[in-house]
């Protein structure tokens, strides 16, 4: 009976030991909750559909690859179940129409990012990307942001250096691991509504 007693006892302290170390273990935060500037405000409520994804503004002076991330928030907002314009069909309708105005091209909302900093000072050492940028989902009815806000973003792709066949390859992948990260603070749309 003792040594019954002694058994359960460590088996029972056992238990104890790993569900404390588990709790102590510290889960990963869902990706996107750490965008702590990016807020949903009426996004929920008027659930868009169909979105125009303007070309990105660039206020960094340096040489960015605009269409490549204009293409992959485009890209992002299928997945998240919203309906984005065609690229080139938004451009055409903005060349011919010098004076843009969201609602125009029948698009209940427009996504406009701005890229305010850049920093790849450590891309060539650390594989590392600082990306500064505002990001905002107007509503193409009345122009106030349905969701948005100013972003900073550290990619980090020093993980993946070694699967990466050529450095474009990596350095585009780096652009698409920000997209994803801005976009995944965005709800998905509801398609019930």
């Amino acid at each position: 009976m003792k040594f019954r007693l002694q058994a359960t006892t460590i088996a029972l302290a056992g238990a104890l030991t790993l569900l404390a170390q588990a709790c102590n273990a510290t889960a990963k935060p869902p990706r996107g909750s750490d965008n702590a500037g990016l807020a949903a405000g009426r996004l929920a409520e008027v659930n868009p559909t169909d979105i125009a994804v303007l070309p990105i503004r660039n206020r960094t002076g340096k040489q960015l690859p605009l269409e490549q991330m204009r293409a992959s928030f485009q890209a992002g907002l299928v997945r998240l179940r919203y309906s984005p314009l065609a690229l080139d069909y938004v451009d055409q309708h903005r060349a011919v129409e010098a004076a843009y105005t969201p609602g125009q091209l029948g698009e209940q909302a427009a996504l406009q990012v701005t890229i305010t900093g850049w920093d790849d000072s450590r891309w060539d050492t650390h594989s590392r990307l600082i990306v500064d940028a505002d990001v905002y989902l107007l509503d193409a009815t009345v122009g106030e942001a349905l969701w948005g806000g100013h972003v900073t973003r550290r990619v980090d792709m020093a993980a993946e250096v070694p699967a990466a066949a050529q450095e474009v390859t990596l350095f585009s992948r780096a652009v698409d691991v920000f997209v994803g990260d801005v976009l995944a603070s965005i709800p998905p749309r509801d398609p019930r509504r």
